[in-house]
């Protein structure tokens, strides 16, 4: 015999039963979620006899900042790791399309790339303080030392500051690479870059896809570095969540009922929230150490 699911469920809910409900959440606006105090299993078809403390809730809270915290970190590295591997998938045409396409997708990374490095700049300032100044000295030092990672910074302000996208005075598809073109013989970029003026006339450095990639390398690099010290940093932190809720007992997946006013009076309909237990932690755990991001001994 089939389940009954909670929609059919509150389907059979009279007035009095919703107003009874609704009562209990007066001041809430129509359109804000509402918790019922009322759980389910990884079906989510039956409500479940569990009681949930305010220490569960904490925790609960406190490692889903953490966690939101990460993924808000990854989420600025995957804008330029997508924009990346979009250029480096690119076929050139011959003769190249006027506005050449390939042109657009190399201002589209470096620009992603510059966002990529102020966000992360402020991310680690803000949630990693202590380790900021190692963190942005290590930036430094890679714009100091690495051609490719100036060119490729500087690039960017260079188109932004001229306020339109040049065609053959930035980059065009040359043969199968990325060629710098009229870039060699603007003495404003290359002051900008600080290069010997002999740099271009080695054939081996007059093509862009070759910095692309190393910059792109010394970016991963420097996401690596502050992903690692975060998660290492509150290593201690995710034990401590994943064995209290491995203590608690809770279901694997633990579902809470949430819903509006608006939903319950003219909807009819469920929402759920999936809490962080210990599983859910522990797929987290895992999943940092698929990232390489941390190993099991960071969490013993």
């Amino acid at each position: 015999m089939r389940k009954e699911k909670f929609e059919d469920q509150f389907k059979k809910l009279t007035t009095s039963e919703i107003d009874k409900i609704i009562s209990k959440y007066s001041n809430y606006p129509m359109d804000k979620f509402i918790r019922l105090n009322i759980f389910y299993d990884q079906n989510k078809d039956k409500p479940l006899k569990v009681s949930i403390t305010n220490q569960d809730r904490k925790n609960m809270d406190d490692f889903t900042k953490f966690r939101h915290k990460g993924y808000a970190a990854y989420s600025i590295f995957d804008i330029e790791n997508q924009a990346f591997h979009l250029l480096m998938k690119q076929k050139p045409e011959f003769p190249p399309r006027a506005p050449d396409t390939g042109n657009k997708l190399i201002l589209d990374y470096v620009s992603d790339a510059k966002v990529f490095l102020d966000a992360t700049k402020n991310w680690v300032k803000k949630n990693i303080p202590n380790y900021f100044d190692e963190w942005d000295n290590i930036r430094k030092n890679l714009y100091s030392t690495s051609v490719s990672y100036r060119i490729c910074y500087n690039l960017r302000n260079y188109v932004q500051h001229k306020m339109y996208v040049p065609i053959s005075s930035v980059v065009v598809f040359s043969s199968d690479k990325l060629d710098i073109g009229n870039l060699v013989d603007d003495n404003q970029f290359l002051n900008k870059v600080a290069l010997p003026k002999d740099y271009f006339k080695d054939s081996n450095n007059v093509y862009l896809k070759k910095h692309i990639v190393i910059y792109h390398n010394q970016i991963h690099y420097l996401y690596l570095l502050a992903m690692r010290k975060y998660f290492i940093a509150k290593g201690k932190n995710i034990k401590c969540w994943h064995d209290y809720f491995a203590k608690r007992e809770f279901p694997s997946r633990l579902y809470e009922l949430i819903t509006t006013k608006n939903m319950l009076l003219n909807e009819g309909v469920a929402e759920f929230s999936l809490l962080d237990t210990h599983d859910t932690i522990q797929e987290f755990m895992d999943q940092l150490v698929k990232w390489k991001f941390v190993d099991f001994k960071d969490f013993v």
